[in-house]
């Protein structure tokens, strides 16, 4: 199974016009679908910077001298760049979100489709887990979360429902979340 199928592959390549002799950045190497494309537009002078925050993606980095992995967020850019002696970029991707190896491994915590643990950490290390957030935030707080990042419409209700489940025990599974709006949409229904 790929790690990640890239959504408008070909489109986002052709969109950069690479150079041969370009320099161009991958913001969000994932399974390195673009930057395969780049790769083969670029010449032996061309340079490929790729950026992931999950070490997983960089599990399959290419062995190509041309382009280098960086396990970082790609808010570091500008410091990556002075690290490189990169003065000038030609071109920047990033294919933006949740990939699809997120959905697919259970053990994130991204999916319904499969129980695993209530992770939902882009990086799968370090950092807040969503069982965290569910256990710890204020109800207010929570539906906030909820509403704006989730776009959950009953944000207010699940963050109640989870508040009551709490009291009894954390929520730590994803089939703990499913359960809590499950209850909360039909108490609002």
């Amino acid at each position: 199974m790929a790690y990640h199928d890239s959504v408008l592959l070909r489109e986002s390549v052709v969109g950069l016009s690479v150079a041969p002799s370009g320099v161009y950045v991958d913001l969000t190497y994932g399974g390195g679908g673009h930057s395969s494309l780049v790769l083969r537009e670029l010449g032996a002078s061309g340079r490929l910077l790729c950026f992931d925050k999950d070490s997983d993606a960089l599990l399959r980095f290419t062995d190509d001298t041309r382009a280098v992995g960086v396990l970082s967020d790609f808010r570091y850019l500008r410091n990556w760049l002075r690290y490189y002696g990169i003065a000038q970029v030609d071109g920047v991707l990033a294919d933006l979100g949740v990939s699809s190896h997120h959905f697919d491994t259970p053990d994130r915590g991204f999916s319904y489709r499969a129980d695993g643990p209530l992770d939902m950490r882009m990086n799968g290390q370090g950092g807040r887990t969503a069982a965290d957030l569910l256990n710890g935030m204020e109800v207010d707080a929570l539906a906030g979360l909820l509403r704006e990042y989730g776009e959950v419409k009953q944000a207010g209700a699940i963050a109640r429902t989870v508040d009551r489940m709490r009291r009894d025990r954390p929520l730590t599974r994803v089939r703990d979340l499913m359960e809590a709006v499950r209850l909360a949409t039909r108490r609002a229904n």
